[in-house]
């Protein structure tokens, strides 16, 4: 039973370090297609958890996939309607703590 429960609450911990952090529910400034797989983002007072170098944007790197078209949508979808997001942000654009923060998630609030 023990190891059992010790799975179980390693599986949940795992799941809490999937992102660097959020970047707090604000509405989407301004949107900039830069080219068929980035787009970048404006957001006031969005956090940068992982201390990017270029924290001005922040980057949609996977647009021409399936679930980087589903994203843009929503952050299209919230940026029309005034509405807040929180996106779920992981590492640098350029690796470290260089380049862009880059959205994993889109949260429509």
């Amino acid at each position: 039973m023990k190891v059992i429960f010790t799975l179980l609450i390693s599986m949940v911990s795992l799941g809490a370090f999937a992102y660097d952090g959020w970047s707090g529910a604000n509405k989407v400034a301004s949107i900039r297609v830069y080219s068929d797989t980035k787009v970048y983002i404006t957001m006031p007072g969005a956090e940068n958890p992982k201390e990017c170098s270029s924290p001005n944007f922040l980057m949609l790197a996977n647009a021409d996939t399936d679930v980087g078209k589903r994203q843009y949508s929503a952050l299209l979808t919230a940026y029309a309607s005034g509405k807040a997001v929180d996106l779920a942000l992981t590492g640098c654009s350029n690796g470290g703590t260089s380049g862009y923060p880059l959205i994993e998630q889109v949260w429509l609030k």
